[in-house]
């Protein structure tokens, strides 16, 4: 809309025919026939180098006419509604290039002779077009309504309405429009429909990110990791529950189909499946992670065969985990600072095994593009894509909080009003003076100034009960039980470590919930009311007596909001965790195949990826099904979910799913 009022204001380009014509004198010329007055163009030849002839003169006064036309106002107002009218038609057809090849006749044989009312294409038609026409596989064009072009006609004719010259007018405004208006509402009519496109494109991605972030963690379990391989062998990584590497090796797991020395390569296999055996005895695991590239089907019925032949102990399961992203976190510093005696092929087994145990923390190390949960990112700005997504990681960190007392720089920075210098600051104070006992002690710390802190206490937690039972923490006080409330003093073993920070050292129960310092007293004076004590919060019995509780007994002098939020917060377990209620990966024991699938075959699996078109769903086999968006049976489906589905098609393009019930 500015640009539509500012149009006509805006200097015209030097090299410009109507600029040089008003160089020529020839603007008050444009200005007398626009106000119905008469002109002899022939007093005008020789007024100007290059006013040669008669026929110079009207050309250039044509020429200002013309601008003045494409940059009045009503007349870009006409060209906007015009543009955005779903009675314009979008034409594909195969381009005449010679760089043309398989693929791309592959990809884009469907846009080949392709029209469409562009009311009613879809957004990733939008940039599957804008695609195939970068890679020269498409030659586009817009079709404006003859309704569109009349209306902007009309337009033109109102604003030379006082010309006297009919023929004049009449060659200026079809000359204006062929030349220059419908060519630009074209291509403002394209822009506004891959910047829609691109918005739309740009919220998939962000919602796929969202709920891959919120992934379920599987907790308290020993895993091993396998990135498959072939000629490099299978990379192995078994890991504690914290996450901690406790043995690598590399293994062969597949038949190799080499012409010779078969039985060399079952000997091999064999001392692998043995080699194998022995780590889960010494390490006592029960879960599989298999990453799902390059010979993962193979080592899958691999691992299916040994759960079969009872080589791994009653109960073993294993997942399939999305490799994408993690051959780039282990070359980054940041792994080899983690992990920087292991090989980068190693680094990636153990990335995959974290991704079960605690996605979020192993996400959040790598560029969101990486992990290729979206459709047409590369045809995104990308500094455009990179912050919207940044705000999403922001965002999940922050739902799910953070132990300030254990968490890595990573997700500490990611927390909303931190940044890495002061989530450093953070945890160098961690490191030198000590575990936080309070909240109040981050507003001592270098950096973290009033704004920060308001915008971040609410996503860190301490958890008073875990820090009582490190011992480095029980020595510094006499009873830890009795400081709850009040303030406590450091023995003297521990008074110089904290002589750079002055604060508070004792613990205060709220601080492991989501309440924010600023409702404390409210909180409080809730829990005095009730009956309850702060030092219960998160236990059972503490729990069960707040969900009991009726908003409207409540009397404490607070919003309605602010007592919703309170009561939501204390009426979750110390252990609860907000990505309980997304979906987890999915464990099994047998493997399925491409073959054995037949149309009506129903199947449990996890949505993959959601695009525009539809949902890709994991179904355990070697490609991901499709449910399109006509087969939804009326559910929504977001990554991560659970789905009961029918194979309604299986063919040379893939596997057509039908939604049945989401789990």
């Amino acid at each position: 809309m500015l640009e539509q009022v500012t149009a006509a204001y805006k200097p015209g380009k030097k090299k410009s025919k109507s600029e040089q014509a008003r160089n020529a004198g020839l603007g008050s010329v444009a200005e007398q026939l626009i106000d119905g007055r008469k002109v002899d163009f022939n007093t005008l030849v020789g007024s100007h180098a290059e006013l040669k002839s008669v026929k110079n003169v009207i050309d250039g006064t044509k020429d200002i006419l013309i601008d003045i036309v494409r940059t009045n106002k009503f007349v870009l107002e006409c060209c906007e509604r015009v543009g955005k009218a779903n009675n314009n038609f979008i034409i594909c057809s195969k381009s005449k290039s010679k760089q043309e090849t398989d693929e791309k006749k592959e990809k884009f044989d469907q846009y080949f002779d392709f029209k469409r009312n562009i009311g009613n294409l879809k957004h990733f038609q939008v940039m599957a077009i804008n695609r195939g026409e970068n890679l020269k596989a498409l030659s586009v064009k817009i079709d404006l309504s003859q309704n569109g072009i009349y209306a902007i006609k009309q337009e033109c004719t109102k604003v030379l309405s006082r010309v006297l010259d009919n023929n004049l007018k009449h060659e200026t405004i079809e000359d204006a429009c062929t030349r220059l208006i419908f060519p630009m509402v074209c291509r403002r009519t394209r822009s506004w429909l891959t910047e829609a496109a691109v918005e739309s494109s740009i919220d998939v991605f962000a919602d796929n990110l969202k709920h891959l972030l919120l992934t379920r963690p599987v907790k308290g379990i020993n895993i091993m990791a396998i990135d498959p391989g072939y000629k490099h062998g299978c990379k192995v990584a078994v890991l504690d529950h914290q996450g901690k590497v406790l043995k690598t090796d590399v293994v062969y797991l597949q038949n190799l189909n080499s012409s010779a020395g078969k039985a060399k390569e079952s000997r091999f296999r064999a001392a692998d499946e043995d080699k194998l055996q022995k780590l889960q005895v010494q390490l006592r695991f029960k879960t599989i992670a298999i990453g799902n590239g390059t010979a993962c089907r193979e080592t899958e019925t691999s691992v299916t065969k040994m759960i079969s032949e009872k080589k791994f102990c009653e109960g073993t399961q294993y997942t399939v985990i999305d490799e994408r992203g993690a051959s780039v976190y282990s070359v980054t510093p940041l792994a080899q600072q983690e992990l920087p005696k292991l090989d980068t092929n190693l680094r990636s087994a153990v990335s995959l095994g974290r991704r079960v145990l605690e996605p979020l923390s192993e996400y959040v190390k790598i560029e969101p593009q990486h992990l290729g949960v979206g459709q047409y990112q590369h045809d995104i700005a990308q500094k455009k894509l990179s912050s919207r997504l940044e705000d999403i990681v922001s965002e999940a960190v922050s739902f799910t909080g953070v132990d300030i007392n254990t968490c890595s720089l990573h997700m500490l920075q990611k927390i909303a009003g931190l940044t890495k210098a002061r989530a450093q600051a953070i945890l160098d104070t961690r490191d030198s003076v000590g575990y936080f006992r309070n909240r109040e002690q981050i507003k001592s710390i270098k950096g973290i100034g009033p704004k920060s802190y308001e915008q971040c206490i609410g996503f860190l937690r301490i958890y008073p009960n875990q820090l009582t039972k490190n011992p480095e923490v029980t020595a510094e006080y006499e009873d830890v039980g009795a400081a709850v409330k009040g303030k406590r003093k450091l023995t003297s073993s521990s008074s110089s470590k904290s002589k750079s920070m002055k604060r508070d050292v004792g613990f205060c129960f709220l601080d492991q919930t989501s309440v924010h310092p600023e409702s404390y007293h409210i909180a409080s004076a809730l829990l005095k009311e009730q009956g309850l004590k702060e030092r219960d919060i998160g236990t059972e019995e503490f729990v069960q007596k707040i969900k009991q509780l009726n908003p409207v007994d409540v009397s404490v002098s607070c919003s309605e909001g602010t007592k919703q939020c309170i009561l939501s917060a204390l009426s979750q377990r110390t252990d609860t965790d907000y990505r309980d209620q997304f979906a987890r990966p999915i464990f099994k024991s047998t493997v399925l195949n491409a073959e054995s699938l037949v149309v009506g075959t129903q199947l449990e699996g996890r949505v993959s990826n959601v695009t525009h078109f539809g949902a890709f769903v994991d179904v355990g086999v070697e490609r991901d099904g499709l449910i399109h968006t006509s087969k939804m049976n009326g559910y929504t489906v977001c990554l991560g979910n659970r789905v009961r589905v029918k194979v309604e098609r299986k063919d040379q393009k893939g596997i057509g799913l039908y939604l049945l019930q989401v789990l």
